[in-house]
């Protein structure tokens, strides 16, 4: 059922039309304002919020105005229009998906320990683009050091502040952990009360939290041996898509390899990329 917060309209251009305020408790949204705001979104990070996602969009937004982050539609509009870069993060934090748990898509981690391996790696350096509130990371150091292997350290980034927030605190509700055994989450967690579990300071240190843009230039001070950017490529454009790519391989050594999600599918073979396997490329010289 379509949700009360617009209706469709063949005279409104965007193809909704808002009901008043009064009728759904919640902040009215016009499609002139999801073509400014989505358009603004595009532009700050990348992500295609087309019409056939308005609907959601504007049940996010709303939500942020319901919240209190900001007044109205309005001035929700004025300020990223003027930039405003905290406007922005809070947008961020609505309109991306955190949905994730430990131990997801975990047949790469066997790829990366192999390959390690293989290499002789010493000080490998990972880089989890995209990591929300940290499960992929932590999942990442817990499979090497069950593997033996402890000469690593991870970058994790993502866009938005509010789940860093959250990685940082270390403490996942124990639906995020329908992929791990009981062993493997009282070795690395401890009971935190009411379902929830702590990560431990022994897997913390290996891992280090960034707050980035994958639509901004970016250079590490070392490149890295490998990089994880799963799930993230289906919400981009082809535009997008090769500007974060651009990003990406600029920050791998020759010979590194980029994971990216099961779902995911790179119709044409990026620049500086060849296929090294199912959803594994390879950065060339």
């Amino acid at each position: 059922m379509r949700s009360a917060l617009f209706e469709m309209s063949e005279n409104n251009l965007s193809g909704y039309s808002p009901l008043p305020p009064e009728e759904q408790n919640m902040p009215a949204v016009t499609g002139p304002q999801l073509d400014l705001i989505s358009s603004l979104i595009y532009r700050k990070f990348g992500i295609c919020m087309g019409k056939d996602k308005y609907e959601r969009l504007a049940l996010k937004l709303a939500d942020m105005i319901h919240r209190g982050f900001c007044p109205d539609m309005d001035e929700l509009c004025a300020r990223l229009s003027a930039g405003d870069a905290r406007c922005y993060e809070q947008v961020a934090g609505f309109v991306t998906t955190c949905h994730t748990y430990f131990f997801r898509e975990s047949e790469h981690f066997k790829v990366l320990a192999s390959d390690i391996r293989k290499q002789r790696r010493g000080g490998t350096l990972i880089w989890c683009a995209a990591c929300s509130t940290g499960e992929e990371p932590y999942s990442l150091a817990m499979s090497l050091l069950d593997e033996g292997i402890s000469d690593f350290h991870i970058v994790a980034s993502d866009v938005n502040r509010t789940v860093l927030e959250d990685f940082n605190r270390g403490v996942y509700h124990e639906g995020r952990f329908v992929r791990t055994d009981d062993a493997e989450r009282r070795r690395y967690f401890t009971p935190a009360g009411d379902g929830f579990w702590r990560i431990d300071g022994s897997l913390r240190k290996y891992v280090s939290i960034k707050n980035l843009n994958l639509m901004d230039t970016v250079r590490f001070p070392r490149p890295f041996d490998y990089v994880f950017c799963r799930n993230v490529f289906i919400y981009f454009d082809d535009g997008s898509r090769a500007a974060a790519l651009a990003n990406i391989t600029a920050n791998m050594k020759p010979g590194g390899l980029l994971f990216i999600g099961r779902s995911e599918v790179l119709l044409t073979e990026p620049e500086h990329l060849r296929k090294a396997g199912c959803s594994v490329y390879c950065r060339t010289a």
